[in-house]
């Protein structure tokens, strides 16, 4: 298709962020869930719960090192760690946002938890909702049956108000033809949907193309993310974003994050749109985006990414000045106001929709990873990426692979667990 080639990184805004300057800190505060999801990169319950004081280290560590705005609470499902909120209260005490990312079946179990979450401090939801969960009284739906599952979700948090809600999909060749659906469904609810984060499903081939080493050892890995064949690694970002522009013209992405060996790559894909419901006007260009962490961060002398609130005041018209992408929104906005002049006092909003292409592994073997990686977490007192530490965890080092035919006299397969005992 002739989008395909589309997004340009060259008419794009390139975040400017590092790893010692970065919006985002990644915290694990548990490796047990409630659920199990297809293309998790975390072995469930491989040690459980992390102390209290253990994840006050790690939250330190993360401001320190990372300059972080935002702490994204992840796991496993960190809503069933018994001290959720004093590790919400903490960040907050620190100056920083509280974001939890989770499945939300314990919040069907206790709905009144979102005002305990919200009292402590955090700042807003991410549900990871998909069609290849193994989720109770859901499975075998397809993404446009979870829709339903999805609003039931954003009504529970706008009735609680003052937190933003996201909605995380991974895709699978199974179900990138409904992203435009879920799309759809989120534009039709702008008034209470924040964003969406789509998902490419990526892993390790395990079909005998490659040996595993750590440390010089071969081992044959036991992560979840290995598969037998690449069949299902092939969507990227360009393709989510081609399918989401196709069914959705007003849709325009306005920065990314690139790949640390691949320079076409783009890792991290993000747009913001504008729109009312009912009627979606646009998005906003590169030179807005630019704009908004650069003042930011002057401001508060670091990024941005997560804002509680997704209002657009309408004083927003005077950025088509500078961004053309803007100047097209503007334009829908006032031909709307035309056709119904009351439609004036109706309120606009923001609501972005983030693309994420994890890890390639290339034809050598080795890894394609997120430049800037927004979600790097700590393990045992240093940075490591969130979607690769279970390498950490059961090897102590990440995992080289090396093609089979490039190793003729291949070394036994070590039992790395065993000298670890």
């Amino acid at each position: 298709m002739s989008e395909q080639q589309r997004p340009y990184k060259r008419d794009l805004y390139r975040f400017p962020w590092s790893s010692n300057d970065n919006p985002i800190g990644w915290l694990e505060v548990t490796d047990k869930c409630n659920i199990y999801c297809r293309g998790c990169y975390r072995i469930n319950g491989l040690a459980g719960h992390k102390t209290l004081a253990q994840i006050k280290e790690e939250i330190d560590l993360l401001q320190e090192w990372r300059n972080c705005d935002n702490i994204s609470i992840a796991g496993g499902e960190p809503l069933i760690h018994p001290n959720i909120l004093d590790i919400i209260s903490y960040i907050r005490e620190r100056g920083m946002k509280p974001h939890i990312l989770t499945n939300g079946v314990a919040l069907e179990r206790n709905p009144d938890l979102l005002k305990d979450l919200k009292r402590a401090g955090a700042v807003g939801l991410t549900f990871h909702v998909d069609s290849e969960q193994n989720r109770p009284h859901w499975k075998n739906k397809t993404e446009i049956e979870l829709n339903e599952l999805r609003l039931k979700y954003a009504r529970m948090v706008a009735e609680v108000g003052g937190l933003f809600v996201n909605f995380g999909m991974t895709v699978y060749p199974t179900n990138y033809d409904q992203i435009p659906e879920v799309v759809r469904w989120a534009n039709k609810h702008i008034d209470i949907v924040h964003g969406l984060v789509f998902i490419t499903f990526r892993g390790a081939v395990n079909d005998g193309s490659f040996n595993y080493f750590v440390n010089g050892q071969r081992i044959q890995p036991e992560v979840s993310y290995m598969a037998d064949s690449d069949e299902e690694f092939h969507v990227t970002s360009k393709d989510v974003y081609a399918k989401i522009q196709s069914a959705h013209p007003h849709y325009d992405a306005a920065a990314y994050l690139g790949g640390t060996a691949s320079h076409t790559r783009m890792t991290w894909l993000v747009a913001a749109q504008v729109g009312r419901k009912g009627k979606m006007y646009g998005s906003i260009g590169p030179k807005t985006m630019e704009m908004v962490q650069t003042v930011y961060h002057w401001w508060n002398g670091r990024y941005m990414v997560y804002k509680r609130s997704h209002k657009l005041t309408k004083l927003a018209i005077f950025l088509s000045l500078f961004d053309k992408n803007m100047r097209k929104a503007t334009a829908a906005f006032f031909k709307d106001i035309l056709r119904n002049p009351l439609r004036l006092f109706r309120r606009t909003y923001i609501q972005t929709i983030g693309i994420v292409q994890g890890p390639d592994m290339l034809e050598d073997g080795s890894s394609d990873m997120c430049e800037s990686c927004p979600d790097m977490t700590v393990w045992e007192g240093k940075l490591v990426y969130s979607c690769r530490m279970d390498e950490w965890r059961k090897y102590g080092n990440y995992v080289i692979a090396q093609r089979t035919e490039d190793e003729p006299q291949v070394a036994p397969i070590a039992d790395i667990e065993a000298q670890k005992n």
